[in-house]
């Protein structure tokens, strides 16, 4: 028989999982507001013309920041929700390649992680 983690534990996980899911969201809207404003609303300017290159450069550079921490982002809003669904479904904690229970220090650390310390290296 496969050790569980007990009900207890499993409702303190499930409350880490969900503050580090608001966290997550909250960066997801302000990452996508942050692409979807155009290079003229960022300047604040009525012209795109009236700005100097190297602003337009930054202004770029910003959003293509964004869009890769939004996309990190929804990666980890997907393994959250992914082991929100472990939790539910009674197999949270156990490592989806060998088995064994992933130690709690792990999950403290990493909540939403899928394998144990061992398996990651493999």
């Amino acid at each position: 028989m496969v050790k569980k983690y007990k009900k207890t534990e499993l409702k303190e996980f499930e409350k880490i999982l969900l503050k580090e899911r608001e966290k997550i969201l909250k960066g997801i809207n302000y990452d996508s507001g942050q692409i979807a404003t155009t290079q003229t609303e960022a300047s604040g300017d009525l012209s795109a013309y009236a700005n100097h290159m190297a602003d337009q450069g930054t202004e770029t550079e910003k959003r293509e920041l964004s869009s890769i921490n939004l996309s990190r982002q929804r990666e980890i809003l997907y393994s959250i929700d992914y082991a929100l669904r472990k939790i539910s479904q009674g197999t949270y904690g156990i490592c989806e390649k060998c088995g064994k229970l992933i130690e709690k220090k792990r999950l403290q650390i990493l909540p939403y992680a899928r394998f144990c310390i061992k398996c990651t290296g493999k």
